[in-house]
């Protein structure tokens, strides 16, 4: 008789791993048997084995007769079957291998649309009919959570599933029908192909939308009018309305000029400054970026810290902490951190009482710590951490107060008013890092003659709209329902990949440009977030069994082929406004053989292009997009053309000839020969804008070295004794420091080992001294 076993199925490796520790008490044993995969250990007294997968196992997409991007016909694309691909082989043979051998299966992955359609995947493959199937619903990977999600199982969600299944199948279609169609459009196929999606198109035309409207704003000047006023200190007021005829500014001005006020109307009361709510995923990642962290890489660094058991799950929309989480105990956890001082505080609270937002929901609580990290994180996770952990202490401190007034001043018969506060308690903002603005203003009586020491009549123009930042941008895809709580920050990042946007504000390419102009001359309506919004809603529809997986489909299917038909009739001019667009560019000073006329940048998604508008003259070069580029006023002393500046983030501004084969170019680019084949070490810049050297017999040769990003990096002509790699000098500030670029290299050990003597020469001397 076969012994049958338990079965458990984490999503990734480091949450199977917390998973199998908790539930075997640390006895858990890793497997790898002919190729199998998995974790074994004994629970409650049954042999369990748990197989960690790395997201999904299979992924949608279309039959191979449908891979020629210029031999299908588009509209059959839309109508083609969806298939599964194994994308996962190891896990696949894993669950195979243990197909019809469980008597029962649980489902751990994260307990969100995705995760239930990875389990559901899984359960396709080990599943053979009679085994019990349950799920484990778990917010973060701490012991008592973990057991009790394994002890009070439930039922797995298919609608859950339905629902992400229904958004992978329709964003595979209208991703490769719209992609395909605007790439043979405009001729830009392989790497440089024209990427467009349901949810990509909506949100690049909200960014441009802007522009537009910055583009065209008309600025209109105004008038203000502001007297200081004495007593106690100064402190202003301004006249009650902005005044935009120059004639009646003038006249008030006149009427004022010179004159004391009589306060007619003060009032003084105390407001309560609001503690934040907790953090919804949108939430975080909008103050992320304002510690100037970005939404791909905050969302990154939380799944990681969620996996090592430090936060709760971070994909949510709940801003309310469920009653089910004791607070007290979470936050006795951090008692010994460097918030040690309001954690204690809160802890002699009779009662906790939290902060709300308005949105509630079941899946998942707010993000928030759950341990304290063994060991010290470093760089970004450390910020990361820092923010989750000062915004849950925030929520559960107490607000903010200030006090606030108010008066109304009249100065020969025109209406002037003021405002002053002052914090009297920081509250919650000393633990978060925020400071309050208080502005003076003293304690008046109505009737009291007030003194003025300066009159001024300023004037001024209404400013446009601000182009979104990332934090403004995730809130606005948020309000019109653009893409949901673990998508957005992927889109953003998209868009900047591929070339569409750029900068923080944000600005959008000329290829973005181009891009919605072209979709909306057709009148299409995919850059309407509308549109958008309503097949989200739909597969929430699903989700609450109101709608079939297949209703959902079938009925993006026929938007798409309306949208497609409006494309197909007019690909003319959707390939002339791109192409227009993406040659336009932008001016960046003037041409040295054609001095009447512009040298032009335009991006494109991985290249620089800068050109004279002259056709025919010999500046007409591609650079490889990394960093900002502008034009200097000094030619290249080898060949004659302009230089160009290369500011990349972190690094000295890097000065180059705009011919990207220049001989100028070259010799400061080489640093010495490499080690191992004799080929030059080259510096390089990766695509994350990291610099290093590498071989130039790349491929042949894999030699590379990483450099220190900050400062300048010399050539000093002298090699290593060691190694036999060209040895650098970095220059930082008035630090410059000799190194061999291989890290692992002795002569390095050396030198720190000398400068550490030298340290301690020092202290030794100065405690001699004392």
């Amino acid at each position: 008789m076969q012994d049958y076993f338990r079965v458990i199925i984490a999503e990734k490796v480091d949450a199977g791993r917390r998973i199998a520790y908790f539930l075997s008490n640390g006895t858990a044993k890793a497997r790898r048997v002919k190729g199998l995969s998995y974790i074994e250990f004994e629970s409650n007294g049954k042999k369990t084995l748990l197989i960690p997968l790395s997201g999904h196992i299979v992924e949608a997409d279309f039959p191979e007769n449908f891979s020629n991007w210029e031999k299908t016909d588009l509209k059959e694309l839309i109508d083609a079957d969806i298939v599964k691909k194994v994308k996962n082989k190891s896990a696949y043979q894993t669950l195979s291998s243990f197909k019809g051998k469980a008597d029962e299966i649980i489902i751990a992955t994260d307990y969100d649309r995705e995760g239930e359609l990875i389990g559901v995947e899984a359960l396709d493959i080990i599943k053979e009919g009679q085994e019990k199937v349950l799920r484990a619903k778990f917010s973060s990977l701490v012991g008592q959570e973990i057991r009790n999600a394994f002890e009070k199982p439930i039922d797995v969600n298919y609608n859950l599933a339905d629902a992400a299944d229904a958004r992978e199948s329709i964003d595979l279609i209208w991703g490769a029908v719209l992609t395909r169609f605007f790439s043979l459009a405009t001729g830009r196929l392989g790497r440089y192909f024209l990427s467009a999606g349901r949810v990509q198109t909506p949100t690049l035309a909200i960014v441009v939308e802007r522009e537009r409207e910055i583009e065209n704003f008309k600025p209109q000047t105004f008038w203000t009018i502001s007297i200081t006023f004495q007593k106690e200190g100064e402190f202003q007021a301004a006249y009650e309305k902005k005044l935009f005829d120059k004639d009646v500014a003038n006249s008030v001005f006149s009427s004022i000029n010179g004159r004391d006020g009589t306060v007619i109307k003060f009032e003084k009361h105390e407001e309560s400054i609001r503690r934040p709510t907790p953090f919804s995923t949108t939430e975080f990642l909008r103050e992320a970026s304002r510690i100037g962290i970005m939404p791909t890489k905050a969302m990154s660094i939380a799944e990681s810290l969620y996996t090592r058991g430090l936060i709760s799950y971070p994909r949510t929309d709940n801003t309310v902490y469920p009653r089910a989480i004791n607070l007290r105990n979470v936050l006795q956890k951090f008692s010994k951190s460097k918030y040690s001082n309001y954690v204690e505080e809160i802890l002699g609270w009779e009662k906790i009482i939290p902060s709300r937002g308005r949105t509630e929901t079941t899946d998942h609580p707010p993000i928030y710590p759950v341990e304290m990290p063994k060991e010290e994180l470093k760089g970004d996770y450390a910020r990361i951490y820092d923010l989750i952990l000062r915004r849950f202490i925030s929520t559960l401190y107490r607000d903010g107060r200030k006090t606030v007034k108010e008066a109304e001043i009249d100065v020969n018969g025109y209406k002037f008013l003021a405002r002053g506060s002052q914090t009297t308690d920081l509250g919650w903002m000393a633990v978060y890092g925020y400071s309050s603005r208080d502005e003076f203003m003293p304690d008046l009586s109505e009737g009291e003659i007030l003194h003025g020491t300066n009159w001024l009549l300023n004037e001024d123009q209404t400013k446009p709209p601000p182009r979104y930042d990332m934090a403004s941008l995730l809130k606005k895809m948020e309000d019109l329902n653009l893409g949901t709580k673990s998508t957005r920050h992927d889109i953003i990042g998209k868009l900047i990949d591929r070339g569409f946007i750029e900068g923080n504000p944000v600005r959008p390419t000329g290829l973005g440009i181009a891009f919605i102009d072209a979709v909306k001359s057709v009148n299409s309506s995919i850059a309407d977030p509308d549109m958008t919004a309503k097949l989200e809603q739909d597969m929430d529809k699903i989700e609450r069994s109101l709608m079939s997986k297949q209703e959902v489909v079938d009925e993006s299917k026929k938007m798409l082929h309306s949208v497609l038909g409006d494309f197909i009739n007019k690909a003319d001019d959707v390939k002339s406004i791109i192409n227009t667009g993406i040659n336009a560019g932008e001016a960046m000073g003037k041409c040295p053989f054609h001095p009447d006329h512009n040298l032009i940048l335009s991006k494109d998604k991985f290249t620089y292009r800068i050109r004279c508008e002259v056709d025919g003259c010999r500046i007409d070069f591609k650079i490889k997009k990394n960093g900002s580029i502008s034009l200097m006023d000094q030619l290249c002393p080898v060949c004659g053309l302009p230089l160009i500046k290369i500011i990349r983030r972190g690094q000295s501004p890097e000065v180059k000839c705009i011919d990207p084969g220049c001989a100028y170019n070259k010799e400061k680019e080489d640093f010495g020969e490499c080690p191992k084949d004799g080929g030059r070490l080259i510096l390089r810049q990766s695509r994350y804008g990291k610099r290093f050297l590498g071989c130039s017999n790349y491929p042949k040769c894999t030699v590379t070295y990483p450099l220190p990003q900050k400062g300048k990096i010399e050539k000093t002509g002298e090699k290593c004794p060691i190694c036999g790699a060209p040895l650098l000098e970095a220059v930082n500030g008035k630090r410059r420091w000799k190194f061999c670029p291989n890290i692992s290299c002795e002569y390095n050990k050396k030198k720190s080992n000398k400068v550490e003597e030298k340290k301690a020469g020092r202290r030794k001397k100065d405690a001699s001294k004392s």
